[in-house]
């Protein structure tokens, strides 16, 4: 499978890109929503995970401008969870969400769920 990661900490993006490769998934990163929408346009990926909250432009941002085929899961990954991004999101196509700090298991776990 293959997953786009977008959140500003990059940090987090190379730790989950280490994860995710040695569990057999495909990855690309992006640190920045305007990147983002230009890499899911050109690739074909299965799941995105949508960090929230960025600096210049958020998870809505993205959503709200990248081109995402139907059958893309996306995921919001945020710590700035609440009810009104959590609405807005799914309202845009979001299959699921994890709130941070999550784990291998957390996230492995939602992977195997909405790829159904």
């Amino acid at each position: 499978m293959k997953v786009l990661i977008l959140d500003d900490d990059k940090a987090l993006l190379r730790a989950l890109e280490g994860m995710l490769t040695s569990n057999g998934y495909d990855v690309d990163c992006s640190d920045n929503a305007r990147d983002a929408v230009q890499m899911v346009a050109k690739y074909d990926y299965d799941f995105v995970l949508v960090d929230y909250k960025m600096p210049e432009n958020d998870g809505i941002w993205f959503m709200e401008n990248a081109k995402i085929p139907r059958k893309t899961k996306i995921l919001l990954s945020t710590a700035y969870a609440n009810r009104n991004v959590i609405k807005k999101m799914f309202a845009l196509g979001a299959s699921g969400y994890l709130i941070k700090p999550y784990d291998q298991e957390e996230l492995l776990r939602n992977l195997a769920f909405y790829s159904f």
